[in-house]
């Protein structure tokens, strides 16, 4: 049986091409790539060159100034450059004792007064000996000293009525690297 003329008409026929996502992804990559390549060769040959001229011209600058200052002067400069880099590096590790005097005229109670001072700072220690006026005095002097965030450790060495006085002794460690920085101001 023979085919029927419709039937051999499609057969003839290309199929219709369908819209599809290959075509579409292709265009887009070759149109990012060549972007990524223009801007590639602008960088290497345009932009690198640019730079490489600017180095030249800082490098000329530096050498022309350097010839304005003589021989002599740059070696005193080098000199004193090297002078305040020791000095910044003895500061930075410098004991810094005097901040305690602050640091007890902030924690020391009204009826109490020191007979004792011994600072042992490359151990970040303190010895006082003080007179309280009342053993409430004293009690709330020792109180005072524990509730203080820099000291690590507070120790009574002993406290006895006198003379109708309280006297006590106390040793206090400070935190590590507390004489190591600047006083800061009270609060």
């Amino acid at each position: 049986m023979p085919l029927p003329q419709k039937v051999i008409e499609q057969l003839g026929r290309e199929p219709p091409k369908t819209p599809g996502w290959s075509g579409q992804l292709l265009m887009f990559s070759s149109t990012v790539f060549l972007i990524s390549l223009f801007i590639y060769i602008g960088l290497v040959f345009g932009y690198r060159s640019y730079l490489l001229g600017e180095v030249k011209k800082a490098q000329n600058q530096i050498q022309a100034f350097s010839q304005q200052i003589p021989a002599e002067e740059q070696a005193r400069l080098v000199d004193f450059y090297s002078q305040l880099t020791n000095l910044k590096s003895i500061l930075a590790s410098h004991v810094f004792s005097s901040q305690i005097f602050d640091w007890l005229e902030r924690n020391t109670e009204a009826n109490v007064y020191y007979t004792k001072f011994n600072l042992a700072a490359s151990r970040s220690q303190l010895t006082l000996g003080g007179v309280a006026k009342t053993m409430e005095d004293a009690a709330q002097q020792i109180a005072v000293f524990e509730a203080q965030p820099e000291l690590e450790k507070v120790s009574v060495g002993g406290v006895s009525f006198a003379n109708g006085v309280w006297q006590f002794d106390l040793n206090l460690i400070f935190k590590t690297g507390y004489f190591q920085r600047p006083s800061s101001p009270a609060p």
